[in-house]
């Protein structure tokens, strides 16, 4: 039996991924821990070397395939699903985890817990050079919040199982902002979300302008969909899925305004408009 499952998505493999389990190999964690590497493909050629590459590390790793559909919520249910231990906690593969990473995020977290943690996003040592103020920060000092909620990001958190499936688990239907979708009904289900700054992730930002604006775009899309299912918590679900809420901005905090920031919000925007429109036509 183990202690803890780190449930890590990936989509192949790629030059990053070796980097993530060799910072997993080197965790301080004393307990029993596996890792369950989800493939989101259904590739056998990328199972082999996906497979190929896990036995070249000394991890409790497993490799499960989650092939039915292409994303990262289905591809961590699946990997909660296959969890044996009564805790689990959350990476991604092109991200680099430091070495106490593990025991700092899970510290205190029982299968009896009724908290939840979210870790913090460094955002420094993995950036890309030019882009290092393109966006606000993604835990800044903090759990981040939208609409004035805190929420765990899903590239470094943990809970116990239990809590996860209290939660009725990652909805796989939105585009974007499943992770902000789970921390509501987290809060909803009585769990307390909680910061670690000492559980820290190296965090890997896509590269160049046109994928900034896309990712964005799919957030802002995301931002609509959520906010037509589910209500805010502590809010009733009319005033939550209210016109201004679904347009009002997060004021997320950025230190240099540019073109790149207006841009960004821009996309973001535009991807509410469109997932609003598409919520009058369905």
């Amino acid at each position: 039996m183990f202690d803890i499952s780190v449930v890590m998505p990936a989509g192949g493999v790629d030059q990053h991924l070796a980097s993530q389990l060799e910072s997993l190999e080197i965790q301080d964690f004393e307990g029993a821990w596996e890792l369950v590497v989800v493939l989101n493909s259904d590739s056998s050629q990328e199972a082999d070397k996906l497979q190929k590459l896990l036995d070249k590390f000394d991890l409790n790793g497993r490799l499960v395939v989650a092939a039915q559909k292409r994303s990262a919520a289905y591809a961590r249910n699946v990997g909660v699903e296959s969890a044996q231990a009564k805790v689990v906690a959350f990476c991604d593969a092109d991200d680099i985890c430091e070495p106490n990473w593990l025991r700092m995020l899970t510290g205190g977290l029982t299968e009896e817990s009724k908290h939840v943690v979210g870790g913090h996003l460094a955002e420094t040592q993995l950036s890309v050079e030019g882009q290092e103020h393109w966006r606000p920060p993604a835990t800044p000092g903090a759990l981040p919040t939208y609409l004035d909620v805190p929420y765990l990001v899903s590239a470094n958190m943990a809970m116990p199982t239990k809590a996860f499936f209290d939660a009725g688990t990652f909805d796989e239907s939105l585009t974007r902002c499943e992770d902000i979708a789970l921390s509501w009904k987290l809060i909803d289900a009585g769990y307390e979300l909680r910061y670690s700054a000492e559980a820290i992730v190296h965090y890997r930002h896509r590269k160049g302008l046109k994928k900034l604006l896309q990712q964005h775009y799919l957030y802002g899309l995301g931002f609509s969909e959520l906010l037509s299912t589910y209500s805010i918590p502590g809010q009733n679900a009319q005033k939550t899925g209210s016109f201004g809420n679904k347009l009002r901005s997060n004021n997320a905090r950025v230190e240099h305004r540019s073109i790149i920031h207006y841009s960004r919000r821009g996309a973001i925007a535009a991807g509410r408009l469109v997932g609003m429109l598409k919520g009058l036509t369905n």
